[in-house]
């Protein structure tokens, strides 16, 4: 049992240092639109199928190529440029009179309830966006799980999955610290509005790179 967990704790920590470095990008995000909750439980989706897909496939059940995940990567820079495009939208609004502004801004309160009633018991964006970049960016996860998967019992993979369970609860914990620490807060505040697109962008080509899809 404690080579297990020990296994377990070495497997989620090895393949997921670099997502402690997103999940700090996301929590430094939450305001009105992002919220703390948007990004844990986007974490955990993203995570969990990455986890899921690795028991079906270290079952025999591989419907996919290494290489091909490397599309994945695709996702991250989508978003980055969006945010780009976002921050130059959000830049000429800022130079509109008062007058506009108020306008704009109950038009956006106005659109938000719509969306609100409209988006009834489905996935908030939010959460989607954080599972998707947490999807790209453990996709070489599971060329590590499977082969460890395959190797456990039904009882051993239950206990895996609990234990990644309160692993990433840690590592939401330790995003939202850095992501809150004072020195790097005042850094991502400062220049957010250009590390969060390139940070995204560097991390999709990063991973179609990896995977081998670009050789």
């Amino acid at each position: 049992m404690t080579a297990l967990i020990i296994t377990n704790i070495v497997s989620f920590v090895s393949t997921n240092l670099d997502d402690i470095f997103v999940l700090t990008i996301f929590f430094s995000q939450i305001g009105s639109k992002v919220k703390k909750t948007d990004v844990v439980f986007g974490q955990y989706l993203g995570i969990g199928l990455l986890v899921l897909i690795s028991i079906i496939a270290s079952y025999g059940l591989s419907f996919f190529s290494s290489d091909k995940l490397g599309l994945l990567g695709f996702i991250p820079i989508i978003l980055g440029i969006k945010s780009l495009i976002d921050h130059k939208k959000e830049s000429k609004n800022a130079v509109s009179s008062e007058d506009d502004k108020e306008r704009v801004e109950t038009q956006i309160t106005v659109d938000n309830v719509g969306n609100k009633n409209i988006l009834t018991g489905i996935i908030r964006p939010q959460i989607l966006k954080v599972m998707f970049v947490t999807i790209a960016n453990g996709a070489d996860n599971i060329g590590i799980y499977i082969p460890l998967f395959s190797r456990y019992s039904l009882g051993q993979l239950v206990i895996t999955i609990i234990i990644f369970s309160i692993m990433i609860a840690f590592w939401c914990f330790l995003g939202y610290k850095l992501a809150n620490f004072p020195f790097i807060k005042r850094q991502l505040e400062k220049y957010k509005h250009i590390a969060i697109p390139l940070v995204f962008i560097a991390l999709g080509l990063y991973i179609i790179f990896e995977s081998g899809l670009i050789s």
